[in-house]
This record gives C-alpha cells, sequence and structure tokens, in this order.
C-alpha cells in the first residue's frame, strides 16, 4: 500500500488529473493497470484536438468538440431517462468503469471533461455545488460555465444562477461550502472519499480500508482518517493497530461528537485482548 500511496503523491504533486484520477481505481483493484485508460483519454482529446484545429483560441468551439467526441461518439451519459442514483455503485465512480459503461456521477463525468479540457488548452477551473459540478470558463467577456453531466451544456449567467438557487433549496442551508473553487487534489480527494462511503455502506471493509489508505497520502494529519482507519481495522480483527488507531484519534480530538462512543469500542477491544491473552 505504501507503494501505491507514494505513486498518488508524486501525482498530485505534479497536478497530473488525468493520471490520478484513474489511480483511484486502485482501490478495489491494487494490480489495476492505469496505462490502456490513458491512452484511451489521450486519444480521445487527440480528436477534440482535431476537430478543434481551426479554433486554436475560441474555448466555446473547443468545447463544442469535447461534446461531440464524449457524448455523441462516445456515448456518455449523466443526466437521462436512463440515468438513477444510486448510491451505492462504485461503478459510477471508477473511471475506467464510467469510461467503459458510458454511465457517471456528476463528479466522475466533470473530471472527464475537466481531462479534455486541460489537454486542449482550455483555461477554466472546476465549481462545486452540493452533489454537483460546473466547469468555468476562464478568460472570457461573459461568464460561461459548462454542465457535464448534462451533456456538455452551456450555461451563461442567469442559468448558473438559477442553477445555484436550486442547489442552495435542495439542501435548505447555506454554508459556505456550498459554492467551491476545487483544484485537481481536491477532486481526487472526493472521488476517493466517495468510494470510502461506499464501501461503508456495503460493509466491504478491505476496499474502504484501501480508498481510507490513500486519502492518508491527500491529508497525512487528518485525526478523522485515523479514526476510520481503527474502526475498519476492527471490523477485520486487527485489534491491536485498532486500539493504536483509536487511542490516536481520541488524543487528537477529545472533546469531538463521538468521543463517548469510540472510547466505549477502545473498552470492548482492551476487553478482548485481555480475554485473548
Amino acid at each position: 500500500m505504501n507503494e501505491i500511496k507514494t505513486e498518488l503523491f508524486k501525482l498530485l504533486r505534479r497536478h497530473d488529473l488525468l493520471r490520478a484520477s484513474l489511480f483511484a481505481g486502485q482501490v478495489q483493484t491494487p494490480s489495476f493497470n492505469t496505462t490502456p485508460y490513458v491512452e484511451r483519454l489521450l486519444e480521445m482529446a487527440a480528436r477534440v484536438w482535431h476537430r478543434a484545429s481551426r479554433y486554436k483560441h475560441d474555448p466555446l468551439k473547443k468545447c463544442e468538440a469535447i461534446n461531440y467526441v464524449l457524448y455523441k461518439v462516445e456515448g456518455l451519459q449523466g443526466k437521462s431517462e436512463k440515468y438513477k442514483q444510486v448510491i451505492d455503485d462504485p461503478e459510477r465512480y471508477y473511471l475506467h468503469r464510467v469510461l467503459e459503461n458510458r454511465i457517471g456521477s456528476p463528479l466522475t463525468l466533470t473530471m472527464i471533461y475537466a481531462i479534455m479540457a486541460e489537454q486542449v488548452g482550455i483555461d477554466y477551473e472546476v465549481l462545486a455545488l452540493p452533489s454537483y459540478y460546473l466547469v468555468k470558463l476562464k478568460g472570457l467577456a461573459d461568464e460561461l460555465y459548462i454542465d457535464p453531466f448534462d451533456s456538455g451544456k452551456v450555461l451563461g449567467q442567469e442559468e448558473f444562477q438559477k442553477k445555484f438557487r436550486s442547489a442552495m433549496n435542495r439542501n435548505r442551508i447555506l454554508s459556505t461550502n456550498l459554492f467551491e473553487r476545487i483544484n485537481t487534489q481536491q477532486l481526487v480527494a472526493r472521488l476517493i472519499q466517495q468510494l470510502k462511503h461506499i464501501y461503508i455502506l456495503k460493509g466491504n471493509a478491505v476496499e474502504a480500508l484501501r480508498a481510507v489508505e490513500m486519502l492518508t497520502c491527500i491529508f497525512p494529519e487528518s485525526p478523522e482518517l485515523t479514526r476510520d482507519r481503527g474502526i475498519l481495522y476492527c471490523e477485520m480483527e486487527y485489534f491491536t493497530k485498532a486500539m493504536s488507531d483509536l487511542k490516536s484519534y481520541l488524543k487528537a480530538r477529545p472533546t469531538a461528537d463521538d468521543v463517548n462512543e469510540i472510547k466505549k469500542l477502545t473498552t470492548m477491544l482492551k476487553g478482548y485482548r485481555e480475554i485473548v491473552n
């Protein structure tokens, strides 16, 4: 696992969204080979570039070319009649599976769109709303946004505000994180976080633990990840490792809301170890 974490760290330091996003496939299969999918995405970007070659300085024309390749040629789908939101389906969050199945989540389709944009020289930034993502085109006189989940639909400022208000209404709360600009590291972290949550919901401790370990590469000082790892170790009956992690969490977060639950768990582990010994 240390080799995987080291490689992911290198990719993120280079801001290599293409390879880092595919690297998450090793949560499911540690021996997963990203190379064929890197080549496939680069080949798709080459088709975009060829289609937009006459419009080297026109980001909108380049976006039209991306839309053609992703949604017409490759047949990627997000918001459609066939789409059904399944909260515990990891297939929507592995980019290689999205390329194979042609159905993705808002996050994965945005990542694929951003990869295409990078490869053909579009200046952009990713905006995160609750459960939704948009690509904002930079350097234009008018503010324009791309919705990768809706076949690359172009949104003006008025349409963006409508989507923003809709997101606020759905969540019924105002938050400083409601509208956030996110970089490569944050995109990859959100992807792996989602996989972690899915595997915890499914009770797949091994995959969840791999996701947690990857996240510790991105957030090495996170006590919450240490806690999550300790709980997963407990489920896998690695009790010594579990005790060590849970004690570290209690030391780092002595007033956290879940302190009593974690203390109960450590007491149970201590009792079990005494019985075994």
